[in-house]
């Protein structure tokens, strides 16, 4: 067992030297073999694994004064080992009520928080003590000091072979993907933690024998019975009849699991760089770009859309392949078209796009009345007006000034726009869309609905409704970022011109003439 798990931490690099392994220590057959082997390693094979051992127990309070004798349990070999123990007591189920969760989860969540807070202890530790000289730092490797890296705290969990199996399988029957079906990681990293799983190479059978062999006693939880849980139902119900039609089912799934594993790796190589080069992200909207994703092997494409969502959104879970599927199709069909994803997330095609976004409950934008009594004292002053456009933090400002008919002299800056003021000086309004609105496209006259000119221009539909216009009634003389239309066009017959200069805000785009 010790050269076995030994040998099975260097090749998985699971610990440095001179760092600190944390043993989760439940007290536990399993936790508890974890602690006697890591320590026989550390006595034994210092020259190979030098590295300082303490122990967390978490006392839940489920289970009443069998918890409690539970952490005593573990404190008590600690001791006789010669090993820190560090003992957190939490209220499991006060916290599953408040916070509406069931035990399991809820013990889990306060289980990880207590290993954080150790780990944090440690690391604050360790550089004190090396601030101060009275860590041993010309000890290290050479290796270590040339990275920067030689002081870190690992967390040590007894997960084994079954306990993978049954991870395996819990994830298949969920219908998890290749990277829920590799199981369990020898180190893996949580919130800025890293957990490493040096039995991972070991049967439960093995653990045990090795306890006996050792004339260890350990605790049982038997909470760990109850099939009410859905891990122990395969433990107690499952399991069995599998290794009734092959006693080294374990072994396989295990063998199958490590396969997957490092055809996963490559995968999330090759993900990487499909995501890198057609999906963004701009503004809070996820955007991704079809041509290259349509080129994409279809395990690729679910991939690529998984981490759209998950950009989007900024979680996975509740995010299933039925989700994914969804904007896999959505993709291939005409613009326009739109879906709805968990965490109010919104994916619509738009032209060569995908674009998902959050759904906005946003109050609608003011719609601010310009008088032809406020213009006319902007006429008669020449001073400036500012507006504020308060829904997205935008501004406008108006001025009226005389024209001396020179058209070089009109700014061809995207957001400055001029207009004859005679052709505006009944007044206007400054708003977004209304059903009924269009622009005049040319000198003759002719005129296009707004929807029209949007989708000309290949305006995203999401976007369309937040665009702030300049119209009177339903005559838009401009979409501010985007275009302006013919109905007040500066001519060199212009006496005065209107100035409405765009500032800010969320738009993109420049005032185009049609």
């Amino acid at each position: 067992m010790i050269r076995r798990t030994k040998d099975y931490i260097l090749e998985n690099k699971m610990i440095k030297n001179h760092s600190t392994v944390l043993v989760a220590l439940s007290g536990g057959a399993d936790s508890v073999c974890l602690l006697l082997v890591l320590n026989e390693i550390k006595r034994q094979c210092a020259n190979e694994l030098d590295f300082a051992l303490e122990a967390v127990h978490v006392e839940h309070g489920i289970r009443g004064a069998e918890s409690r004798e539970d952490a005593r349990f573990a404190s008590d070999l600690c001791e006789r080992l010669n090993i820190p123990c560090h003992v957190h007591s939490v209220d499991v189920p006060q916290y599953a009520k408040s916070h509406g969760l069931g035990l399991e989860e809820a013990a889990r969540i306060l289980r990880y928080e207590a290993f954080e807070k150790e780990v944090a202890r440690i690391l604050r530790y360790e550089a004190f003590e090396e601030e101060a000289g009275r860590y041993p730092c010309e000890t290290a490797d050479a290796s270590d000091q040339k990275q920067g890296n030689s002081r870190q705290a690992v967390v040590a969990v007894a997960h084994h072979m079954e306990d993978n199996a049954e991870t395996v399988l819990f994830q298949m029957l969920r219908g998890s993907g290749a990277k829920g079906l590799a199981g369990m990681h020898p180190v893996s990293v949580k919130n800025g933690v890293t957990y490493i799983r040096p039995l991972l190479s070991a049967t439960r059978a093995q653990i045990e024998e090795y306890l006996k062999e050792n004339g260890q006693a350990f605790v049982t939880d038997a909470t760990n019975t109850d099939t009410a849980y859905s891990r122990n139902k395969l433990r107690h119900d499952v399991f069995p009849l599998l290794l009734q039609i092959n006693d080294r089912a374990i072994e396989h799934i295990n063998e199958s699991a490590g396969q997957l594993a490092v055809m996963n790796d490559f995968y999330e190589q090759q993900l990487k760089e499909a995501c890198d080069s057609m999906v963004s992200k701009k503004e809070g909207r996820v955007i991704l770009e079809i041509s290259r994703f349509e080129s994409l092997h279809p395990a690729l494409k679910s991939g690529v859309a998984r981490e759209c969502i998950h950009l989007a959104s900024g979680r996975l879970k509740d995010i299933t392949s039925t989700h994914i599927g969804a904007l896999v199709k959505l993709a291939g069909q005409q613009s326009g078209r739109k879906i709805n994803l968990p965490y109010g997330i919104i994916a619509e095609k738009s032209f060569g796009e995908v674009i998902l976004f959050a759904e906005r409950c946003d109050d609608e934008k003011e719609e601010i009345h310009i008088t032809q009594k406020e213009l006319e004292v902007l006429s008669a002053t020449g001073e400036q007006k500012n507006i504020k456009l308060s829904a997205d933090g935008s501004y406008v400002t108006l001025c009226i000034q005389d024209f001396n008919g020179k058209m070089d002299e009109i700014p061809k800056k995207p957001y400055t726009k001029w207009f004859d003021y005679d052709k505006m000086k009944k007044g206007f309004e400054i708003r977004t869309r209304k059903a009924g609105d269009y622009i005049i496209v040319d000198d003759e006259g002719h005129h296009k609905k707004l929807k029209q000119v949007f989708t000309g221009d290949k305006i995203p539909a999401q976007q369309r409704a937040g665009l702030w216009l300049i119209a009177h009634e339903s005559l838009v003389h401009a979409i501010i970022g985007y275009r302006s239309g013919c109905s007040a066009l500066v001519t060199p017959q212009t006496g005065k011109v209107l100035k409405i200069t765009f500032y800010g805000g969320k738009q993109n785009g420049f005032f185009k003439k049609i």
